[in-house]
């Protein structure tokens, strides 16, 4: 068996690299997996994209892989799937796609060997709120609940609620122990949005920012990955994360430009979460008053549903 591998850091390989599996590895490597190998005169660590039965190689020279780095999967189904498409569909090279989903901290403990899975106790949540939904925010919030499409376009007047339908949406998922992600566009902008999820929530919710350590970026990671951590806040990285469970992507302002990366690897915030409920079983409500043109097109085409809020909430 060979497996195709991409490099954590720079290199001259427009693809990934191909590496025999030992025997004894046969059996236990899997897609998603960090692995040690041979490269140039160094052991470097990387990550398994794929694999398969033979090679197109002569494989009399192709090198073995040395060792796992641990059995866990560090990139779940869903994400190899999106970083490869993100390397096709943003013409960028799979390294720099890989770099969206490992925080630079764990890369650098990965490479020291030094990161580790450790287990602790899921994060407790409350829900401290009285506050009821008023009757158009209820028909938006039961719709988007009942129906079977999974893409929604909302569309809203400054002061009518659309934070206690974030809430109220959160809450739904988190009695159904699945994760929330909400993408803000700036953090200065959003602070009412997280003083009130985080008074409702309590201080389990996870908010991260520029101001956050990339010790904790690498803590929160592992939280994430491990399906403890289940309200989200960020910016538009949050989507790299390794959600096991996701059950709703909410795009707060969804007009906004700074959903839109201009370095490489260069990526559409909104195209990437569609992928995301392409792949998985997961809602997504882009939220706005004042949408973007051809979102509100392809709610022509039937591939949005809008939703209206205009009236203010009291």
């Amino acid at each position: 068996m060979f497996a195709l591998i991409s490099p954590f850091s720079r290199s001259f390989d427009d693809i990934w690299f191909t590496y025999k599996t030992p025997k004894h590895l046969e059996k236990i490597l899997k897609i998603g997996m960090v692995v040690s190998i041979p490269f140039g005169k160094n052991e470097v660590y990387w990550v398994v994209l794929d694999t398969m039965e033979q090679s197109d190689f002569d494989e009399t020279k192709i090198k073995e892989i040395t060792t796992l780095y641990s059995e866990d999967i560090f990139l779940n189904t869903y994400q190899i799937a999106l970083l490869r498409w993100i390397s096709i569909y943003y013409f960028c090279l799979i390294h720099q796609s890989v770099w969206l989903f490992f925080p630079k901290n764990l890369i650098e403990k990965i490479e020291k060997n030094t990161f580790t899975f450790s287990s602790s106790n899921p994060l407790s949540y409350t829900f401290q709120s009285h506050v009821e939904l008023s009757i158009p925010q209820k028909a938006i919030y039961e719709t988007i609940l009942s129906t079977q499409k999974n893409k929604f376009l909302l569309y809203w007047v400054t002061g009518s609620g659309k934070t206690e339908i974030y809430i109220h949406l959160i809450k739904h998922y988190l009695d159904l122990w699945k994760q929330s992600l909400l993408l803000v566009p700036e953090i200065i902008l959003t602070n009412q949005i997280f003083e009130r999820i985080t008074k409702v929530f309590w201080r389990e919710v996870l908010i991260l920012n520029s101001t956050v350590s990339a010790a904790k970026k690498t803590k929160y990671w592992q939280s994430i990955h491990q399906n403890q951590a289940k309200v989200i806040i960020w910016t538009r990285s949050a989507l790299f994360y390794p959600y096991n469970n996701l059950g709703i992507i909410i795009i707060d302002e969804e007009h906004d430009q700074s959903y839109i990366s201009d370095n490489a690897p260069r990526y559409d915030s909104i195209e990437v979460a569609e992928k995301i409920v392409e792949w998985t079983d997961v809602k997504l409500l882009l939220w706005s008053g004042t949408p973007k043109i051809h979102h509100l097109y392809r709610w022509l085409k039937w591939e949005f549903e809008v939703l209206h809020l205009f009236q203010e909430y009291k």
